[in-house]
């Protein structure tokens, strides 16, 4: 059901009932006058495809009606019902619906009702997630994942894997994250749902968002807005708003950010969607800050810290002490915001977010040097570079990652439109053989002979598939270029320069004496040196200057629009940035050099194998002049 996926973007939507009607229903909840029939109807319409992408009020509508049909003295069926009433948004204490959904679950595993504890775990995560952190609801839903995989429920594990998948991607595991939505849409069509579910559909943009592709969340939150507001449904809209305004701070939009949190809080105040209007005014806080209003955002901040402690939702204490921190310190009260900072990192290490961290230790180092405390500001410092360059690596290998997925996907879906037209063309043939019996041997026949040609033709197209995704063009070490990756851009940058009669030069890299950093210290040691070494040249390098390894410790640099000179000066940076360097994980008197051979493309032009040979012949002028240095 579509509360799902809305709980874990929100994460919860505690609305405020009154407790004492909450109270009542810890008990078992009955009626005098049910009938079980009409239940069984009821719950199967609650649990089916018509209730995937509904607003919340109609699902709490269900939950009133599900409760006047449950029969009295029926153990099972008061079972299934608590099942689905944990997820109810009457909920207003969080720690009585967690002890709500705890029961579910006992009850449910005892009668061995998988699908019931199935769903009420999903619901004890939610609980669990707002008390305790986000990364504490992990286990109840990979156990949910588990007791579904051997049931015959594709629609309910696609909801699991969908709220999974939502947990991982705010947690910063974009990749994992988009296997799990895939698995999701896959069980989805298994539970006979063709068409795109338009809250898994959601949750894969924040994912793009999450992970840089900003153009394509950006397009889908446009286009889910404008049908949110189409059918009238508020609390799409305001979750809309909410994440175009993350992505508009994200890209350095700070005014576009505030206006679209402004609208979602007008927006969900309306009707009364407390969690909603916090997470807004967490988002208008931030902006505030960019824009240079401090005092605006502590006021900002001291709202959303009252509404979410009315809803007794602990989930953004973090956040909320990093961007009081980040206020004050805008204020130029450092030692202030200091004591947030030091608040805020117990948290944000226990609920595991790199992207919170790297957030913090950029802010405590800035305030750490504005105090007159360098040695903190510089390890500070230094752990947000190494975090940033993390992120920086994940996001990329999960961008590559997605592009594979998508890949894949594609090209299963075509080949299964194909097998499909096939084999419907196919059973027309049969069909109509069919209805002459004198034809009904034949008819027979080219059914096995139609079955024989089309598993032929999935196991080639498997093959096929299978060969496409070996064709690698990454070093899986370094994540850089292989060989066949570096030469194809070499000879790509070759033609566009003698194309445009534009200036090119080449680098040609080689670590010295690297052979003797793996006899002393084994090849483990080596690997992380290459790792090191390649992401402290990739700092000094435009994003559009290929980089390469070619071999061992040998590697290719594609300098683009520029001349010899141009090329030595990149060449003089990457020279220091490797000096720069220190292991102190593998020794701390461990330095590494390189020696660097540059060529430039000759005016009346030459191949791009001649181009490498001259770069490998000042390359090795380079090393038997003693290394550390640059030839041409």
């Amino acid at each position: 059901m579509r509360w799902v996926s809305l709980r874990l973007s929100l994460l919860a939507a505690l609305l405020a009932w009154p407790v004492a009607a909450c109270t009542a229903a810890t008990a078992s909840p009955q009626a005098p006058t049910g009938n079980a029939n009409a239940f069984d109807a009821a719950f199967q319409k609650l649990n089916g495809p018509a209730f995937l992408d509904v607003p919340s009020a109609s699902i709490e509508a269900e939950f009133v009606r599900l409760r006047s049909l449950l029969p009295a003295n029926d153990p099972a069926r008061d079972i299934r019902f608590r099942s689905v009433f944990c997820n109810s948004l009457q909920w207003k204490d969080a720690q009585r619906g967690r002890d709500y959904s705890k029961t579910a679950v006992q009850l449910a595993h005892s009668a061995a009702d998988v699908a019931s504890e199935a769903r009420a775990r999903l619901c004890l995560a939610t609980y669990t997630m707002l008390l305790d952190g986000s990364q504490q609801g992990l286990p109840e839903i990979d156990t949910a994942i588990h007791l579904l995989k051997e049931r015959q429920e594709p629609q309910l594990l696609a909801e699991a894997l969908e709220m999974r998948g939502d947990l991982l991607s705010l947690l910063g595991e974009q990749a994992k994250a988009m296997l799990d939505f895939q698995r999701a849409r896959a069980a989805f069509r298994r539970a006979g749902i063709t068409q795109e579910v338009n809250p898994l559909m959601f949750s894969m943009a924040v994912a793009y968002r999450r992970m840089g592709d900003w153009d394509r969340a950006a397009s889908y939150f446009a286009a889910a807005q404008q049908r949110a507001h189409a059918k009238g449904d508020t609390e799409a809209e305001a979750t809309n708003l909410l994440q175009l305004g993350y992505l508009r701070l994200e890209t350095s939009a700070p005014d576009k950010a505030l206006a679209a949190f402004s609208q979602a809080v007008s927006i969900a105040q309306q009707h009364a969607d407390t969690s909603s209007v916090n997470a807004a005014r967490t988002g208008i806080a931030e902006a505030q800050i960019l824009l240079g209003k401090p005092d605006a955002a502590l006021s900002t901040l001291q709202q959303a810290r009252a509404g979410y402690l009315v809803d007794q939702d602990n989930s953004s204490i973090d956040m909320l002490l990093l961007l009081t921190g980040r206020a004050l310190a805008a204020k130029g009260q450092h030692a202030q915001a200091l004591q947030r900072y030091q608040q805020a990192l117990p948290l944000m290490q226990a609920n595991g977010n790199e992207r919170y961290l790297t957030e913090l230790h950029q802010a405590q180092a800035t305030s750490e040097e504005a105090l007159g405390q360098p040695a903190a500001a510089l390890q500070d410092f230094k752990k947000f570079h190494t975090l940033q360059m993390k992120l920086r690596d994940k996001m990329q290998l999960e961008q590559n990652q997605m592009m594979a997925f998508e890949d894949a996907i594609r090209r299963t879906d075509f080949e299964n439109r194909q097998l499909r037209a096939q084999t419907d063309v196919r059973q027309q043939e049969l069909n109509a053989l069919e209805r002459v019996r004198h034809w009904q041997w034949l008819a027979i026949v080219l059914a096995l002979l139609l079955l024989a040609l089309l598993c032929s033709m999935a196991w080639r197209q498997w093959q096929r598939s299978k060969k496409l995704q070996n064709l690698i063009l990454q070093d899986p070490l370094t994540g850089i270029a292989n060989r066949l990756g570096i030469e194809r851009e070499v000879v790509r940058a070759l033609a566009s320069a003698q194309r445009q009669h534009l200036p090119m030069s080449l680098l040609m890299l080689d670590l010295d004496r690297f052979k003797s950093i793996n006899d002393r210290f084994g090849h483990a040691a080596g690997d992380q040196v290459l790792r090191e070494v390649t992401r402290a040249w990739q700092t000094q390098l435009r994003n559009r200057d290929p980089l390469g390894r070619v071999g061992g410790e040998e590697f290719i640099v594609v300098c683009l629009d520029a001349d010899l000179n141009k090329a030595l000066a990149v060449a003089e940076r990457l020279r220091e940035a490797t000096q720069a360097l220190h292991f102190d994980g593998i020794d701390p008197g461990l330095r590494v050099s390189v020696s660097i051979g540059a060529a430039q493309v000759r005016a009346d032009g030459e191949s791009s194998d001649a181009l490498i040979q001259r770069a490998d012949r000042a390359l090795y002028r380079a090393k038997h002049s003693g290394g550390n240095r640059i030839e041409h």
